[in-house]
């Protein structure tokens, strides 16, 4: 993960090694998790700033009724959302999909480096960014598109992530997610969702196992999407 998103800049800043002032590295410390747990809850104050390094996860609301909205699975490298870095409230849940591990950074050390350094305050803001455009997209998903292709959405922006971070190996990448979970972050049922897929997969559109995805036609998937 010192390769992926916000640890990168971090580290070709030299913020995991002693600076030439004198002043400490910024404190972290590495923290492990179980699959199927609730990482962090709604409305928690947090004091850190938590880093994906291994596994995944997926920031959730739970409505009264039990339902439950994802509205966006985390990746390696991916921080749970830059709005800590302005909020300490958080307003959502965090539920681990994986077992993996987090590394979390203090939030006022982190606050004055992003402050100091415009390369770091610049990734934050890219971060901040791309959270908000996935959300845009979220509501015009559920709002404006079929089932088909609010699934054919959901693999290819999860594809084109872990492409871009070069977790992405022979064509194929880690592809956790149950059908429970593909229809939380969808708005469709499962059964729906078992449908979707078994039509991908008897069109040639993708192959999928119990851990991992390839797409076979990209360029006819992404024609759904558009």
């Amino acid at each position: 993960m010192r390769g992926l998103g916000i640890c990168r800049v971090l580290v070709d800043l030299g913020w995991e090694e002693p600076r030439s002032n004198g002043q400490d590295t910024m404190t972290q410390e590495r923290r492990s998790f179980s699959a199927r747990r609730i990482m962090f809850r709604r409305d928690e104050i947090m004091s850190q700033v938590p880093v994906l390094c291994e596994g995944w996860a997926a920031s959730t609301v739970q409505l009264t009724n039990g339902r439950r909205q994802i509205l966006s699975f985390l990746l390696p490298g991916d921080m749970i959302t830059a709005a800590l870095l302005f909020d300490q409230r958080l307003h959502y849940s965090i539920d681990a999909i994986t077992r993996g591990c987090y590394r979390v950074f203090d939030r006022a050390q982190f606050r004055e480096a992003m402050f100091r350094s415009p390369k770091i305050f610049e990734r934050i803001l890219s971060i901040y960014n791309e959270e908000k455009i996935r959300a845009d997209r979220l509501i015009t998903d559920l709002g404006r598109r079929t089932g088909a292709e609010r699934v054919a959405c959901l693999i290819l922006d999860l594809w084109d992530r872990l492409r871009k971070a070069g977790l992405a190996e022979n064509d194929s990448i880690d592809f956790p997610l149950r059908q429970t979970h593909i229809a939380d972050a969808t708005g469709l049922t499962p059964v729906y969702v078992n449908k979707v897929l078994g039509e991908f997969r008897r069109s040639g559109l993708v192959t999928i196992t119990e851990r991992s995805l390839q797409i076979n036609d990209e360029a006819r998937l992404r024609r759904m999407t558009t």
